[in-house]
């Protein structure tokens, strides 16, 4: 009787061990999650745009490419990001090339307290020349979920 009270006891202690094991591995992997949905609006002919992202349905803030110079004195061949959310995650915005998907520029609100712009980072590109815009929502140290590519130009 008392060899069967021990099995029974190391059973319990052995499932309860094992339910405590799961239930962290899950609660970790829920806390981690997130949603990350977009919207865009193309300008300037198709060659510019802006993409609107939102996390877990709320807006958290853009990604704006600027192909050309304009009367307000925005910059051409221009990448700016915002966040726009106190949610405790940043914006960040890159150009790649198309064929090969190195990384031609990029703007981040990472480690900034919202409300936050980034300046706009320049450089003159031909005329023409054909890019990749992704915005990302996340953290410097953490997880990070992109949009795109969108097609635009310089």
């Amino acid at each position: 009787m008392a060899r069967m009270r021990n099995r029974i006891a190391t059973l319990l202690t052995a499932t309860a061990m094992m339910a405590g094991v799961s239930l962290s591995i899950g609660a970790g992997t829920a806390s981690a999650a997130f949603n990350v949905t977009y919207t865009v609006s193309h300008y300037d002919g198709g060659k510019s745009a802006t993409i609107y992202l939102y996390l877990n349905g709320d807006y958290a803030g853009y990604v704006n490419w600027n192909a050309d110079p304009d009367s307000f004195g925005t910059p051409g061949d221009a990448l700016r990001a915002y966040d726009g959310a106190a949610d405790g995650y940043g914006i960040k915005g890159a150009t790649l090339w198309p064929s090969t998907n190195g990384t031609e520029r990029t703007v981040s609100t990472y480690g900034h307290s919202y409300p936050y712009y980034t300046g706009w980072k320049t450089g003159n590109l031909t005329e023409g020349t054909s890019l990749d815009l992704y915005g990302c929502v996340g953290k410097s140290a953490g997880p990070e979920a992109c949009a795109g590519p969108i097609d635009i130009r310089a």
